[in-house]
């Protein structure tokens, strides 16, 4: 097996997930989709009990014809440990970049862990925060502690909204974007637990494909929130999600590359912004590392747009 490379967080953008089911998956998992920048290969929760082994069977299939060249960041999303164990037999599965775990906490991250460290390969992971142990500041640090003895690379934290969501009962309304339901008091307190630790997160799911309004103003609280990254269940989604992180890095890559140039004052005015070294410093890092990875791998040389879609 190959050594794999870190993944990085700002490569992410809008990762658009597609349940193993899905009769292109093979092409998709070969070429990629709807200019996404990652895609995410579900067993999970588009899947139901019953098509998990024919899920598992396609994706069987698909691996076989994988290469490494492709430049969609690519991610399986496995049910369980024990359907985990079953995926890393699979021949090709050398050549993803590595598995989104669902439902990890202080129980399942330990069978993630034990399984994942047999192999003789690295793969990068994203633990998806989803379960009541979420709701539960207690948990968070001694999740945030398992979190630290992985020696696997950590791309971010998912954040399961709709598993969230679920557990009060809850289902998002048309209209209303994740921070007008009590999902916003949930990331405030992941944000809190988990990122000045050196861990970034990405932005649940909207559930809506046709309201491009209300999209458009959750990505914009988003992007308040430092989320760089964003889950997409629909090719349509896509596109509008990349469209805002472009409109961002256009208007504030030149205020962050003014922050961390060395011969700045520890205080200016910058276009009728108060700017200081010493405060925006770790914003200004983060700005430029998405605008830097925007430009290396642009999303619009991905042309592969109507090869399927996937919804939750």
């Amino acid at each position: 097996m190959k050594q794999n490379t870190r993944v990085s967080y700002f490569e992410l953008g809008a990762s658009l997930y597609m349940p193993c089911t899905h009769p292109k998956l093979a092409t998709v998992l070969q070429q990629g989709t709807a200019q996404a920048r990652s895609m995410v290969f579900c067993c999970e929760d588009a899947v139901t009990e019953d098509e998990l082994p024919s899920a598992l069977a396609n994706l069987r299939h698909s691996l076989k014809y994988l290469t490494p060249s492709c430049a969609v960041r690519r991610f399986i999303r496995p049910r369980n440990a024990e359907v985990l164990a079953e995926i890393l037999a699979m021949p090709g599965i050398e050549h993803i970049d590595g598995f989104v775990l669902p439902k990890a906490d202080l129980g399942s991250l330990h069978g993630y862990k034990k399984i994942l460290l047999r192999q003789n390969s690295i793969f990068s992971i994203m633990p998806t925060l989803e379960t009541v142990q979420v709701l539960d500041s207690v948990a968070l640090p001694k999740i945030r502690s398992l979190l630290d003895d992985f020696t696997l690379p950590i791309v971010c934290l998912r954040i399961g909204g709709n598993d969230l969501l679920n557990l009060m009962g809850l289902k998002r309304l048309p209209g209303l974007i994740a921070y007008d339901t009590p999902l916003r008091m949930i990331i405030d307190q992941l944000i809190l637990a988990f990122r000045p630790f050196g861990y970034n997160l990405s932005a649940p799911v909207f559930d809506f494909i046709d309201d491009e309004q209300t999209l458009s103003q959750e990505l914009e609280r988003d992007i308040s929130y430092g989320f760089y990254a964003k889950t997409a269940i629909h090719p349509k989604q896509v596109s509008l999600i990349e469209r805002h992180y472009s409109h961002y890095t256009a208007q504030h890559q030149q205020h962050a590359a003014a922050v961390i140039d060395t011969h700045a004052a520890a205080v200016f005015l910058m276009d009728g912004e108060m700017m200081e070294k010493s405060c925006h410093a770790n914003w200004a890092q983060r700005t430029l590392q998405l605008a830097h990875n925007r430009t290396k791998n642009p999303a619009h040389l991905i042309h592969n747009q109507n090869n399927g879609t996937h919804l939750k």
